[in-house]
């Protein structure tokens, strides 16, 4: 959850593997791809985004909160480390129940989400230029 630990994580898995290649006498190659680097929300603006949205009174946000620490690999981290950035999730369970991650093939939402993403960005963007 910080690029401190991802750093770490590679370097001990090298080890690792070098401890298993001395034991077992082989020889290991690692491809290792760093994907994605640590998506951070910046708090000040995070918590200004919480409260713009929370006071535009969007009719169908029916709770605004924060989620922690979530794990998702996420392209806007590159984004977030030249500028402050929020991202924030808009919820879109299916009224069927059936929740799947985004990429899997069983992933489906429920479009209604469309407008709550829709009337929270514009709330967002008319706040953050104000």
């Amino acid at each position: 959850m910080n690029e401190a630990t991802r750093k770490l994580m590679k370097k001990n898995i090298k080890q690792i593997i070098k401890g298993t290649d001395v034991t077992f006498g082989v020889k290991s190659e690692l491809n290792y791809d760093d994907n994605y680097p640590v998506l951070v929300n910046n708090q000040d603006l995070t918590k200004k985004v919480e409260n713009w949205i929370k006071e535009s009174k969007i009719p169908e946000v029916t709770a605004v909160k924060d989620s922690g620490v979530v794990n998702a690999s996420e392209d806007f981290a590159y984004y977030a480390q030249k500028k402050p950035a929020c991202f924030f999730y808009v919820g879109c369970q299916p009224e069927d129940g059936g929740i799947y991650p985004h990429h899997s093939p069983k992933f489906m939402m429920n479009e209604d989400c469309l407008i709550i993403c829709a009337r929270s960005a514009a709330s967002v963007i008319s706040h953050y230029f104000a």
